[in-house]
This record gives C-alpha cells, structure tokens and sequence, in this order.
C-alpha cells in the first residue's frame, strides 16, 4: 500500500478535487508506478463529464509515465526501477490481442473502463465513497499508478519523461492512424481535420511516410502555421465554404487519405468528402459520440474505405519506442506541441485546454 494524492473528477465540468488515498499493492502482473508526468487528453475530459467512461467519482489520466516502483509476482519484462509510458491496457490472451492488435482486445472494457483493477478488486484501499481508478488501464491524474505489464512501454533513461506523456495516447493515434492504419506510399496525399495534438502527430507521421502532400484544416491560424513547420505543405481554414472544393484542387480530385481529429459531424462529411473514389478516410474525433452520421451512399460505392483507429491500432511496447527513435532522429519533434504545468494548477491546464490556449498540456510530478 502507497499514499497518493489524486485528482478526482466529481461532477460534470467542475474543477477536480484533489484527495489523499491509499493505492494497493500490485499484484499478478501488476506494475505500481510513480508519475513523472501525465498529458491531459479530451477523452479526460468526456469521463470527467460523465460522457464516457466509470461513473463519478474517478480518477482520469490516461497518459501517464513515470518509474516502476514495484511489480507484481506474474510480472516478466520489466523491473523495479525501469522508465515506462502507459497506453490503454488488454488482456493479452483473446484473439485480438493474439491477432497483434491489443488495442482491439476484446475484454477492453474489463480492463480499462470499470473503475476497478482487471482483477476485479478495488485498487482504492480505505474509500468508502467509491472512487473509480484504472481508468484506461491507468488513472494517471495521481502521484502513483497501478497499472499492468500490458499498458506498460519501456522508455530509455535518457530520453525525458517530462516529454514522453503524450506518446501513450494523442501521438500514438494520430501517429499510429497514419503508420499503422493508412500505410501511405511515398508521393500519396492526406488531408487531416483538426489541428489538436491528435492532428499534428499526424502531420508529422505523414512527413515520415513522404506523402507529397499534407493538408491541415483548422479554425485557429496559429495551429494551422505550427502545423506548415512540423511538415504541413498547405493550410486551409474551416471556416473557407470551399474546403472540399481547395482540396481536390490540391491534390488533382481528392485526397487518398483524409483524418477526421475533430468529432462533428459536418467535419467528418468534409474529411469523407475530400477524398477520391478508392480514398482511405479514418474517424478520430470523439465529440459525435452516440450520434448518427448520414453517409449518402453515393461517397461509398466507388471503394472507398471508412474505419475507426483506436489508438492508431498500436502496440504499445513496440510503437511508443519507435515514436521515440523518430523522436531523438528529429523526424517527430512532438515536444513542441507541449506546455507543462505542476500538478497542483491540473484545473487551470484543463481550462486552457478547454479555451483552446495550448494545444498538449502536460502536467508534471514533483
């Protein structure tokens, strides 16, 4: 048992709380994991508003990194001592997971969205009000983690983990969309809605794979500019009535790729929209959840291609290290999308992420 300050979500779009709680033992596979670092992602903030995820009270936090403090017995590739970035957790054993693709594991909810340990047990000792943990595996927004060997990627001890917060989420699924997912030939093009970290690890990732060109829309013409410096080779503000129209002038009649990092559904028929008949499109955005989107069957009879891509459907212990060698070659400077803040002003990097200030807000452990 570890004493832990948290910050816990009580009520829809009110600030967090902080507590002092007591954190288990791990046990099995378990991995106890003192918090370096934790990014703040939207999907934080859709749990804390009680539209995905445990119920009220819970700890968020999916983007944690830090130290292994202990591990349970079960525990094999890693040790007391080692740095790790968490990513979403799995079972390991069902077909999916077997199939390489964890991220779809077929007991995800087990293991990432009940409020409790995989094993079921609480992982909050002395709480008698309920507060939910292991929150995607995790709940990082805490002094520790209790995490397991699945969600778990070794990091070298020289790259900062101040840094590396966000590799287990916002890079990993814009990256992973692109590089895992879409699989782009050199000379091919993209066009990615949303500039948000989600949007910008994919700008980059489409830059590593050579596409000849790479199309950022977004309202906010600070983004759009930080995008055309991380590899962007044009920019369009949504608010243009022509969007659709600019890219198939662009790209000679569409777009073979098109990324939807935003969630509405006029966005998404956009992102569909500006692709060729064969395109690839991918649907990242959360805000439509719970929501029909009217696809006109005429945008689907000529193959083009329509999926999900949680997570950039990675690995995480091969993935995240590999966004870390794109990383330290300078191919995927993700760092510059980064403000950090202390722990102790998690509420005021909530509102400027909400506002729109920064665009990854990362908080930082003593």
């Amino acid at each position: 048992m570890v004493k832990i300050t948290a910050a816990v979500a009580v009520k829809p779009k009110a600030p967090l709380e902080f507590r002092e709680l007591e954190l288990a033992d791990p046990e099995g596979n378990e991995i106890l994991v003192r918090t370096v670092a934790t990014g703040i992602c939207h999907t934080d903030l859709l749990l804390r508003d009680g539209i995905f995820g445990p119920p009220a009270p819970v700890i968020p936090g999916h983007e944690g990194v830090g130290i292994v403090e202990a591990i349970g017995a079960d525990v094999q590739g890693l040790r007391v001592g080692d740095h790790v970035a968490l990513s979403q957790s799995s079972c390991g054993f069902c077909g999916d997971c077997r199939r390489s693709h964890p991220m779809n594991c077929q007991n995800y909810t087990q293991y990432n969205l009940t409020g409790l340990r995989p094993n079921g047990k609480k992982a909050l000792l002395c709480d008698e009000v309920g507060i939910g943990s292991n929150f995607v595996g995790q709940s990082s927004f805490a002094t520790h983690i209790l995490a397991t060997e699945n969600n778990a990627a070794q990091l070298p001890k020289d790259f900062d983990l101040t840094n590396a917060a966000p590799l287990g989420c916002g890079m990993a699924t814009g990256a992973g969309t692109v590089i895992n997912a879409m699989k782009p030939e050199i000379g091919q093009t993209i066009a990615v809605f949303g500039a948000g970290a989600v949007g910008m690890a994919a700008v980059m990732a489409a830059k590593v794979r050579r596409c000849s060109k790479i199309i950022i829309i977004d309202l906010n013409e600070q983004r759009l500019a930080m995008a055309k410096t991380l590899g962007a080779t044009h920019a369009i503000n949504g608010r243009d009535p022509d969007v659709v129209e600019q890219i198939h002038a662009l790209t000679g009649g569409g777009a073979d790729f098109g990324i939807d990092a935003v969630g509405i559904i006029p966005v998404i028929l956009n992102t569909i929209k500006c692709t060729r008949a064969g395109g690839h499109v991918v649907l990242l955005g959360l805000d439509a959840l719970g929501k029909d989107i009217p696809i006109p069957l005429d945008l689907m009879v000529f193959n083009r291609k329509i999926q999900g891509a949680i997570l950039g459907d990675q690995i995480p212990q091969l993935f995240i290290p590999q966004l870390v060698e794109l990383n330290q070659a300078g191919l995927f400077p993700f760092q510059k999308l980064i403000t950090k803040y202390p722990f102790e002003k998690i509420n005021e990097a909530i509102a400027d992420a909400e506002a729109g200030r920064v665009i990854k807000p990362v908080i930082v452990f003593n």
